[in-house]
């Protein structure tokens, strides 16, 4: 029978040589996503794995996050099969950040073994397992967000209404801040779009992957203070860096703005119900129709692992423990 955990290295193990998101000594590694809580043990990785794995766009933007080694990992697109000793992994979209994948392993007697990665529904396939390793960053039942199409119309509305009167600066996680962009472009906004760093470097990673983000000018660049001059911008900035002074309006996207699209928390800073995390409802959801026989909460990342798994059991009535 195919093993699944997640150990106290953060790594998730799938089968017999498959490890997720974090090192262990297994044959293979996969990189589910680029946001640093899932690239532990990376180097390391790299050096003692036969292979390392992620969708091309995860290794473009691991390339600029983190370093220029990541070059070495190894494509996968989404549905491709690809053999692991005498396992099949596969790949499928996680709807999480660009790129971002779940992990399917199959063993020689159709045994399956899943790791959802960080997801979002509506948006991800859900695939059906034997077991089912899962994330519960919003894992507890007052987690509960708006439908993120009212979340969309309601930011698209509020950037329509600020930057007639001045520039905004949008503040998020990288891959959720180039979504933003896309949907900002998609509904008609024109306004000049800044970044600057490592953040611009992302963004023409997405870019060159296909994302439709219209012009987005290097803050640093003569272009670009000329623009922070004349105002009348929307500047993308990671959310470390909320706490700074600007001259404009602040919007920070949070998946911990819960029951409303978005709340005004002062003069001059907004905070939107934005996340690239699947909500409680959603994470249920997604247990229910894998159909799991087990199913393991990954508990070593931030949320409420041992309480979805009380969910779990509660609600569904199927065998859920919390791991590490």
């Amino acid at each position: 029978m195919i093993k699944a955990s997640v150990l106290s290295s953060k790594a998730v193990v799938l089968g017999e040589n498959v490890a997720c998101d974090g090192h262990d000594n297994r044959r293979f590694r996969v990189v589910t996503h680029a946001h640093y809580d899932h690239v532990y043990g990376l180097k390391e990785s790299l050096l003692r794995c036969e292979a390392v794995y992620a969708t091309p766009i995860t290794r473009g933007m691991l390339t600029v996050l983190y370093s220029r080694r990541a070059e070495g990992i190894k494509t996968i697109n989404y549905g491709e099969p690809v053999m692991v000793g005498d396992e099949i992994m596969m790949f499928y979209p996680a709807n999480h950040i660009p790129g971002s994948a779940q992990v399917l392993v199959e063993d020689s007697d159709g045994f399956r073994a899943l790791y959802t990665g960080d997801f979002r529904l509506p948006g991800a396939p859900i695939i059906e397992a034997d077991v089912l390793v899962i994330e519960a960053t919003y894992g507890h039942p007052r987690c509960v967000r708006p439908p993120i199409e009212d979340v969309y119309h309601a930011l698209i509305s509020l950037v329509e209404s600020e930057i007639k009167k001045t520039s905004i600066h949008v503040y998020g996680f990288y891959g959720k801040v180039q979504e933003v962009m896309e949907v900002l472009r998609r509904s008609g906004v024109d306004a000049p779009f800044l970044a600057q760093g490592r953040m611009y470097e992302v963004t023409e990673v997405c870019r060159r992957h296909g994302m439709k983000l219209g012009e987005v000018v290097n803050a640093d660049s003569r272009e670009g203070l000329e623009i922070l001059k004349s105002g009348g911008c929307v500047y993308f900035k990671h959310s470390s860096k909320l706490g700074e002074r600007v001259n404009g309006v602040k919007i920070h996207l949070t998946g911990w703005q819960f029951k409303c699209t978005y709340r005004r928390i002062s003069e001059d800073t907004y905070r939107v119900s934005l996340s690239s995390h699947s909500d409680f409802n959603h994470l249920l959801a997604y247990v229910e129709d894998c159909k799991p026989k087990l199913v393991v909460v990954d508990n070593s990342r931030d949320g409420y692992g041992e309480h979805f798994a009380s969910e779990i059991r509660r609600r569904l009535g199927i065998k859920a423990i919390a791991s590490p």
